[in-house]
């Protein structure tokens, strides 16, 4: 079968949450795929739902079929086996590849005829982890004879996921392991993502990825990865693990913005400031020909934190900021730094409306200070001790929120 890959995925609608997960991998890889939960590529109200079915697995390659207790149920998941049963023609034909998908335990599962038969052809037990997602995306590469590539640039949240990427795709694909180094970065990115974040484990996966490389890939030197271990280490506040890795990033690449930017980064956490401003004006500085927003970004919040006043034309392009395009944490430190500025210019009403709108979002310790004093200074001292006690409370299940420091900014309200 010589087609370009083409997938269907028959599934229960009960199983959406797995099935996701299946979509996403595929289309991460690049592969199409005909995705019936999506509301694009449904099915069309007031047709013939029989033949409409019959008609998208005719147009594809490859099946996906998701077995679990709801599409083996004869009423849950009657469409399930309408499906399968339609696609185990084609594929007796030599039509079409069907790749089962377990979910749940194989053994309680009550499999009818349309799946017993192609039972040899693929079969994968299939849960919500990292690691799973990875194998199980590898497995349908190398069953259509396809590289795996790691979703790097897959999730916004990943630090330099393009520049990561754009390195990694230079890796040959003939050295030992290959496909084994690309599984650890894709567990990485699984880990790392917004929403699942395990960076514990995430760190883990990119130091085993940096140690493989230096037993396996001799000929390939990392760099982003030390960059990338780097973050990590800081979301971690192993800080000075950080400023290591970073350090051995700068011996490879000495003039790299990304390096001093993020040691620049280091210094503003651990409120070494003139530091960090040196940071950012060495990027500026040295990289006239290169996008350095993110330097100027971070050399106001800089200035803004030791104390310095800003000039309007950086006030105009603190504001004009799209912060849209940056990862979570820069920005939180954005929308403080506008809330700052504010505070600079003793517009309290609107630091309280700028705070509450950072509130509702992506706040941090900072925020509630900001917040709080917004009140303080406008002599609204019960508003100002009620927010921090809520960010208090907040703090065990938030851990932008540091619970020792808000603790004593309630000595600040009477």
């Amino acid at each position: 079968m010589s087609a370009e890959p083409f997938f269907f995925v028959s599934f229960s609608s009960r199983d959406q949450k797995y099935v996701r997960e299946i979509i996403s991998a595929l289309k991460g890889q690049g592969l199409n795929v005909w995705d019936t939960s999506s509301v694009e590529e449904g099915i069309r109200l007031g047709g013939n739902l029989k033949d409409e079915l019959e008609t998208k697995v005719d147009q594809c390659t490859h099946m996906i079929s998701v077995l679990s207790n709801n599409s083996l149920d004869p009423e849950i998941g009657k469409y399930c086996v309408m499906e399968r049963s339609y696609a185990l023609t084609r594929h007796n034909q030599g039509r079409l590849y069907i790749f089962p998908v377990i979910i749940g335990n194989s053994h309680e599962l009550k499999l009818d005829n349309t799946c017993l038969n192609v039972k040899e052809t693929f079969w994968y037990d299939f849960i919500l982890t990292p690691e799973c997602i990875v194998n199980f995306t590898v497995k349908i590469c190398t069953a259509i004879g396809r590289k795996y590539v790691p979703m790097i640039d897959a999730h916004p949240n990943l630090p330099f996921r393009n520049a990561f990427r754009k390195e990694i795709a230079g890796i040959d694909h003939s050295v030992k392991g290959y496909t084994d180094l690309m599984i650890i970065l894709g567990e990485f990115n699984e880990n790392y993502k917004s929403g699942v974040r395990d960076v514990r484990r995430a760190l883990f996966c990119v130091e085993y990825f940096i140690k493989t490389c230096e037993y396996n890939a001799l000929k390939y030197k990392p760099f982003y990865p030390w960059i990338v271990k780097a973050v990590c280490e800081t979301d971690l506040k192993m800080y000075d693990k950080a400023l290591e890795s970073y350090e051995v990033a700068r011996s490879i690449h000495p003039g790299n913005q990304d390096v001093t930017g993020g040691m620049g980064a280091v210094y503003i956490k651990t409120f070494q400031y003139e530091k960090a401003a040196e940071c950012f004006r060495q990027i500026i500085i040295n990289n006239k020909n290169e996008d350095i927003t993110n330097a100027r970004i971070n050399l106001i919040i800089t200035k803004l934190m030791i104390g310095n006043s800003i000039n309007p034309a950086e006030e105009e392009f603190l504001f004009g900021v799209k912060i849209d395009d940056y990862a979570d944490d820069l920005k939180t430190n954005i929308l403080n730094a506008q809330a700052i500025q504010l505070r600079v210019k003793k517009d309290y009403p609107g630091l309280e409306t700028h705070c509450n709108k950072i509130v509702k979002k992506l706040h941090d310790t900072n925020t509630i200070r900001l917040l709080q004093l917004s009140y303080l200074n406008r002599r609204m001292y019960g508003k100002a001790r009620e927010v921090v006690i809520k960010a208090i409370t907040e703090s065990d299940e938030n851990p932008n929120l540091s619970k020792s420091d808000l603790e004593s900014f309630l000595a600040d309200s009477p």
